[in-house]
C-alpha cells in the first residue's frame, strides 16, 4: 500500500455549512449500515457498525421537487458574474450548455466518484445516483451499494466532490453540478486505500461507467511517487476495453504542491512540486487538472507540469471558495484545492459524452485541449506552438475547460480512433556517460544538451510524449530537465527543489523515471529533439547515460 493524499481534505463538519433540511437521521433499513455508523434508533439484527463511526442515516423516498436552486447564484464556477469581487466570465460556461439548442445536462452518462465515501442519500445527489451501481469497500460494509460516510470529520470529501459533478438542478434545493442530470456512482475505495481496491474501483463496471473522477493523488513533497503496477494495469485496461472499446475517461488532480515545506524545513524554504513527479497523473491515459481562482489566476498551491491538460475553478489567495454538497443533507461554501477543480472537468466530460456518446478517450482529451479558454493571458508562461497553433502554459496546461466550446466541438467531431489505433515511435539516445557540470556557488552549471533525430515516424500529429532519462546523480533535486521538440516548443519536465528526509537522494532518482508531456500536442514528430539537463545547486554531481523518447499520436 502506498501513501495517498486527498486534495484537499475537507474541513470539519461545522465549517462553512448550510443545511436545507434535516431528512437524515438514524439507520432504519432493517439492518445496520456500517457506512452510516450505527447509533440513533435501534436497527434490526445485522452486522454491528464500526465503533469509530458517528454518522447515522434514514433512507426514505422523497418526492422530487421542482423550482429554482437557491444556491445556484453562489456557484460562481458555473457562471461568474463578479460575485464577491471575482472577474466576470472566469467560469466553466456550463450554464450555456444547459440552455443551448439542443441542450444537454449530462443525461445518459455515468460518472464514478472514487473517494473516501459518498452520501448517496443526500437529497441533492440521490435523484442522480444510479440504483444499485455504487459499491462500498469499507470492511464492515463491503459489497453494500451504499458507500455512506462513517466519520463526520474524515469522510466528507467524496460528497463534496460528487456535488460538483452532478448535484441535481431545478429541484428547489441547494445548487447544481456541472452535469446535473448525469448518473452518479459512489466507490469508497479510499476508505481502505488498498492498491487492489483502488485498481478494482478504476475498472468497476467499465462497460457502463464512462468517467472515473479521482480527487486524490500522491502526497506533495517534491519526491517521485511511482504508480503501482495494479494502478497502471487498471488504467491501460480501461483505455482499451472501457465503454465497448471507446475507453474509460480518467480524471485526476495535477496536485496542490505549489508551496510545500521539505522535511525539516520552515516557511522560508517553501518549495514547488511538479505534477510530473506523481506517477498517477503523468500517464497518457489520465487527464491532469489544475486550478484557477475566481480571477483566472493560479492559486498559491498551484502545481505546474508539462503533463497538465486543463484547469478548472477553485480557491486561491482570495477568500472565495466553492459551494457544493456536504454531509447530512447540507451544503458548504468552503471547498477548495484541485479536489474541487477535478470534478468540474469530469462534469464537462459528462456533458461532452452526453452530446456525443461515440467520443473515444482520445477524442475527449483533444477536444478539451483545443477548446480550452486561455485564462490569465498576460502571464509570461504562455507560448504558442508554431506547428499546431495551440497555446500552452505549464501553470495552466491549455487553459480553463470551456464546457460551451467543448460540447459544440464534440457534436461535429470526427473521431481520431481508439487506444489500439494510436501510433507509437521510439528513439533511443546513447548519450554517454556524459558528465553534468556541477553548479558553483550561485552559478548553475553549464547545460548539457543531447539530441536525438526522429525520422520515418508516421506520426504527423502528436498526442502524448514520454521521456525516460538514464541519469546517475547524487541528488536529483539539483537538476532542471527540459525537452525541446523539432517545432521549438519546450516541455519543462523537472526543476530544482529541496526534499529533505533521510537517504542518499530523498527526492528520488530520475534513473528510469517516465516523464509525460502534452505540450507538443498536434505537432509533427519527425526532426531533432533535444534533452537539456542542468545542475543548478552545488555539491552533488552526476552524469547522463542516455535517454529514451516515446511519441504517441496519429498520422
Amino acid at each position: 500500500m502506498v501513501e495517498r493524499s486527498i486534495l484537499f481534505r475537507a474541513r470539519p463538519a461545522s465549517a462553512g455549512r448550510r443545511s436545507v433540511s434535516a431528512t437524515l437521521a438514524a439507520c432504519a433499513l432493517g439492518f445496520t449500515l456500517a457506512g452510516c455508523g450505527g447509533g440513533g434508533s435501534p436497527a434490526a439484527p445485522g452486522p454491528a457498525a464500526a465503533p469509530s463511526c458517528d454518522l447515522a442515516y434514514t433512507v426514505t423516498d422523497s418526492p422530487l421537487l421542482a423550482g429554482l436552486d437557491p444556491l445556484l447564484g453562489e456557484q460562481w464556477h458555473l457562471r461568474n458574474t463578479g460575485q464577491n469581487g471575482g472577474t466576470p466570465g472566469e467560469d466553466l460556461r456550463a450554464l450555456d450548455v444547459w440552455t443551448a439548442s439542443p441542450p444537454t445536462r449530462g443525461e445518459g452518462v455515468r460518472v464514478a466518484v472514487i473517494d473516501d465515501a459518498v452520501e448517496t442519500v443526500h437529497p441533492d445527489l440521490a435523484p442522480n445516483v444510479v440504483p444499485g451501481a455504487s459499491f462500498s469497500y469499507r470492511p464492515s460494509s463491503r459489497g453494500s451499494a451504499l458507500p455512506l460516510p462513517c466519520r463526520a470529520e474524515q469522510d466528507d470529501h467524496g460528497t463534496a466532490v460528487a456535488g460538483l459533478i452532478a448535484a441535481r438542478d431545478g429541484n428547489a434545493i441547494g445548487g447544481a453540478g456541472v452535469a446535473p442530470r448525469a448518473g452518479l456512482v459512489g466507490l469508497d475505495a479510499l476508505s481502505t486505500s488498498l492498491d487492489a481496491d483502488i485498481a478494482d474501483a478504476l475498472g468497476r463496471e467499465r462497460e457502463v461507467n464512462a468517467v472515473y473522477n479521482n480527487s486524490w493523488g500522491s502526497i506533495d513533497n517534491g519526491k517521485l511517487h511511482p504508480a503501482e503496477v495494479a494502478f497502471t494495469t487498471a488504467i491501460e485496461d480501461g483505455l482499451g476495453t472501457g465503454r465497448g472499446g471507446l475507453g474509460s475517461v480518467f480524471v485526476f488532480p495535477a496536485g496542490n504542491g505549489g508551496c510545500y515545506l521539505p522535511e525539516g524545513g520552515n516557511a522560508s524554504t517553501c518549495q514547488r512540486d511538479n505534477a510530473n513527479f506523481d506517477g498517477y497523473v503523468n500517464k497518457r491515459g489520465t487527464i491532469a487538472v489544475c486550478a484557477v481562482d475566481d480571477t483566472g489566476r493560479q492559486p498559491w498551491y498551484g502545481e505546474p507540469g508539462a503533463n497538465v491538460l486543463v484547469c478548472a475553478p477553485s480557491s486561491g489567495d482570495r477568500p472565495q471558495r466553492v459551494t457544493t454538497t456536504a454531509l447530512k443533507g447540507a451544503y458548504r461554501n468552503d471547498f477548495s484545492g484541485t479536489s474541487a477543480s477535478t470534478p468540474m472537468v469530469s462534469g464537462v466530460v459528462a456533458l461532452m459524452l452526453s452530446a456525443k456518446p461515440e467520443l473515444s478517450w482520445r477524442d475527449v482529451r483533444l477536444i478539451l485541449a483545443e477548446t480550452a479558454r486561455r485564462n490569465d493571458p498576460a502571464d509570461s508562461g504562455w507560448t504558442q506552438s508554431p506547428a499546431s497553433g495551440l497555446w500552452f502554459n505549464h501553470k495552466y496546461g491549455f487553459g480553463v475547460a470551456d464546457a460551451r466550446a467543448a460540447v459544440a466541438r464534440a457534436r461535429t467531431w470526427t473521431t481520431v480512433g481508439r487506444r489500439d489505433d494510436l501510433l507509437v515511435c521510439t528513439a533511443n539516445a546513447a548519450a554517454g556517460p556524459r558528465p553534468i557540470a556541477d553548479a558553483v556557488g550561485n552559478a548553475p552549471g553549464a547545460p548539457l544538451v543531447d539530441a536525438v533525430a526522429v525520422a520515418g515516424c508516421g506520426i504527423g500529429r502528436i498526442e502524448f510524449v514520454e521521456v525516460i532519462p538514464r541519469l546517475a546523480h547524487a541528488y536529483a533535486g539539483d537538476l532542471r530537465i527540459t525537452l525541446e521538440s523539432p517545432s521549438s516548443t519546450v516541455s519543462e519536465l523537472a526543476d530544482t527543489r529541496l526534499c529533505g528526509g533521510a537517504g542518499s537522494d530523498p527526492c528520488g532518482a530520475f534513473e528510469g523515471w517516465t516523464f509525460g508531456s502534452v505540450r507538443h500536442l498536434n505537432e509533427p514528430s519527425n526532426g531533432t529533439w533535444r534533452l537539456t539537463v542542468q545542475d543548478r545547486l552545488p555539491a552533488d554531481v552526476g552524469s547522463l547515460n542516455g535517454w529514451t523518447l516515446r511519441i504517441h499520436g496519429r498520422p
